[in-house]
C-alpha cells in the first residue's frame, strides 16, 4: 500500500484492482475467488479490507466503484462470521495508517 501512496493512490492502485475484479469473473458457481470459500480469500481479505479503508476514509476513493464482483465478494466475505470477529476495527487502521505513513508522506 506504501508504494501506492507515492502518486496518485487511487490510478497506482486502479490496475490491481482492476485485475482482482477480473479474477472474480473466472468462476460463476459462487462469489468468491475460486467460486466457492477458500484459502484465496482468507488470504485477500485482510489486505482488501485496509486498502478499502484507508483509500476512502484518506483519500476519499472507493475500490469498489466500477468493480461490482469486488464489491459483492467484500459484502459475502462480510457475512463470514468467523471474518468479522477478527476484523479490525476501522478507526484504528486509519490511526495506524496516519501515524506510521502520512507523515513520511509529507517529509
Amino acid at each position: 500500500m506504501w508504494a501506492s501512496l507515492k502518486g496518485d493512490p487511487f490510478t497506482e492502485t486502479a490496475p490491481v484492482l482492476d485485475y482482482l475484479e477480473n479474477s472474480l469473473y473466472k468462476f460463476d458457481d459462487g462469489p468468491f475467488f475460486l467460486g466457492q470459500f477458500s484459502l484465496v480469500d482468507i488470504a485477500y481479505i485482510p489486505f482488501i479490507e485496509r486498502f478499502q479503508i484507508v483509500l476512502n476514509e484518506l483519500f476519499k476513493c472507493e475500490i469498489t466503484a466500477e468493480r461490482p464482483k469486488l464489491s459483492a465478494w467484500i459484502e459475502e466475505m462480510n457475512k463470514i462470521d468467523a471474518y468479522v470477529q477478527t476484523k479490525t476495527d476501522s478507526k484504528e487502521i486509519v490511526e495506524i495508517f496516519k501515524g506510521k505513513f502520512m507523515v513520511s508522506l509529507y517529509n
